[in-house]
């Protein structure tokens, strides 16, 4: 797909790898990153002016549409979602209590779906209208002490899937699989991580050649691995994990 002249909205975008999609986009690109704390916000645009910020919790559809009319309204409408919000809650199955559970399933899947269904009109009125799911490593195999974010996850890659072939057409629909990002998240759970700016540039990379389906890094060896000997794959995917931390963390 064409990455120029673009207006963009980044879900999450005020860290991580969104921030560094940001980064990368803004310089020939309307970009909006939107998300739930201010002050990451604030000092992704003093780093960068060119960036638009709009304050955006996506569990909530008044929230979403106001993001969707703030873009068609500004800037004139929208041409690629970036579904990059997303929370972890890192812990044993039984201790997590049901508000861990819902807030990951709130976020994760169901402010993917919300986000996709209120810009889908308007991203079908664009020349080269695109959407972007972020999956994980995780959805490929067991991960103990991350249950409820890797059923997350492999739904996501599930509708991602789906998405592509119901959308055909009409609008792309990209589905990316990072390893663990070297962030203070990742620090606490995973023994291998990758900058989130080398994961960013893969990602513009597959956008720009419309590589629909993304595994990054080590990751494609681990889906092939997945498909032959999924125990195997269960097997190196614990091994990376350092273990759940004693408190939650949320990862947007």
């Amino acid at each position: 797909m064409r990455l120029e002249q673009r207006k963009i909205l980044i879900t999450g975008g005020g860290s991580g790898i969104g921030l560094e999609l940001a980064k990368a986009l803004v310089p020939s690109n309307d970009v909006v990153i939107a998300g739930r704390d201010v002050g990451k916000l604030d000092r992704a645009k003093a780093g960068l002016p060119a960036l638009h910020i709009f304050r955006l919790d996506v569990t909530l559809e008044d929230e979403a549409r106001a993001a969707v009319d703030w873009m068609t309204n500004r800037l004139g409408g929208i041409d690629l979602l970036i579904n990059s919000a997303g929370v972890l809650r890192g812990q044993a199955f039984e201790s997590g209590g049901d508000s861990a559970i819902t807030e990951q399933v709130a976020v994760n899947l169901l402010g993917s779906v919300r986000m996709t269904r209120v810009a889908l009109p308007f991203l079908r009125l664009s020349d080269d209208g695109a959407v972007v799911f972020f999956s994980s490593a995780v959805a490929l195999g067991a991960s103990p002490g991350l249950a409820v974010y890797a059923a997350t996850k492999a739904a996501v890659h599930s509708l991602a899937r789906s998405l592509r072939a119901e959308l055909r057409n009409e609008v792309k629909v990209f589905d990316i699989l990072p390893p663990w990002v070297d962030t203070e998240l990742a620090r606490r759970l995973a023994r291998t991580r990758m900058p989130a700016a080398r994961v960013a540039e893969e990602i513009v990379r597959a956008l720009r050649r419309d590589q629909f389906e993304l595994y990054i890094g080590r990751i494609k060896a681990l889906g092939v691995i997945g498909r032959l000997a999924p125990s195997i794959a269960d097997a190196l995917l614990a091994r990376e994990l350092i273990g759940p931390p004693g408190d939650s963390t949320p990862a947007e």
